[in-house]
């Protein structure tokens, strides 16, 4: 097997060592991509679980922390249990959960709305978990000059896929993002919502995922769903608000406004990134 289909030997050994013999159900990239994730099998009980790779320190440091101090709040089966760590190997092992991600779901506008209320409520429930983390709340405030900052970089690498006029556009919404007012604060997720949230057979919903996890304006937790399925659907932003018990405040609306047209670019900048290196990988395999 290669690295990508199973997981680095040290860590494969470490988690045998934790947890007894296992097998390696499939190999597949974590979302957000900040490692690499491995589905397993424990061969004396059938118990499914999942051997987790950070990327980095910071992305290890966040997500044991999250599962240690914050997830706990989300109740049973509202998210994977952590069993094990090793920042030797910035390895983590956790309980897996059934279920489709929002992406790829396929109801009725009505279940759909059922769906975004139970996540509005459970995005609600990590939020607030901050105010019981003792986790230092001194890096918030730099999370929105930040992506302002890397407006400009984003649209150098989109280059003609927006307009002059659009790209005007875009960077005067980074500059009023550094001067949003106050905005509250939560513990977020900070990943995709969309592949993050699980939606299960039993009509159960669960989140998974917390590499980014960190203190930071909670809008910014809303940004995925605002560039997806809240657009073309609006009915699915009321739902999730009536499920987070609150609406936005007018800097908030503002707040989500300018960073939806930034992820936009970043998203463009990341296609048109693709496209030019396809070619050069494709030279290398003639």
């Amino acid at each position: 097997m290669t690295a990508q289909q199973s997981p680095p030997a040290p860590v494969m050994a470490w988690a045998e060592r934790t947890l007894g013999p296992l097998a390696v159900l499939r190999g597949a990239a974590a979302e957000p991509p900040l490692g690499r994730a491995w589905d397993v099998v424990r061969t004396g009980d059938g118990a499914r679980l999942q051997v987790k790779v950070a990327l980095d320190p910071d992305a290890f440091t966040r997500e044991t922390f999250a599962h240690r101090h914050a997830v706990p709040a989300l109740g049973p089966g509202a998210a994977p249990r952590l069993l094990a760590t090793s920042a030797a190997h910035l390895a983590l092992i956790v309980t897996t959960l059934p279920g489709t991600p929002l992406t790829r779901l396929r109801l009725k506008e009505a279940t759909l709305r059922t769906v975004h209320w139970r996540a509005g409520f459970l995005l609600a429930q990590l939020h607030q978990a901050a105010r019981r983390t003792g986790t230092a709340h001194h890096d918030a405030p730099t999370d929105l000059p930040r992506l302002a900052d890397e407006a400009a970089r984003h649209l150098g690498t989109a280059g003609d896929r927006l307009s002059v006029d659009e790209q005007k556009r875009v960077m005067g919404l980074a500059d009023r993002l550094r001067f949003v007012g106050r905005l509250p604060l939560g513990y977020i997720h900070g990943g995709p919502l969309g592949s993050s949230l699980l939606w299960s057979a039993d009509a159960q919903l669960a989140l998974r995922d917390f590499e980014s996890a960190r203190f930071a304006p909670a809008v910014l937790d809303f940004v995925d769903l605002a560039c997806g399925p809240w657009a073309p659907q609006p009915g699915l932003r009321t739902a999730f608000f009536t499920g987070y018990g609150r609406t936005l405040g007018h800097d908030e609306e503002l707040a989500l406004h300018c960073l939806t047209a930034l992820t936009a670019a970043h998203r463009l900048a990341e296609a048109r990134a693709a496209e030019d290196k396809a070619p050069r990988t494709a030279s290398r395999g003639e």
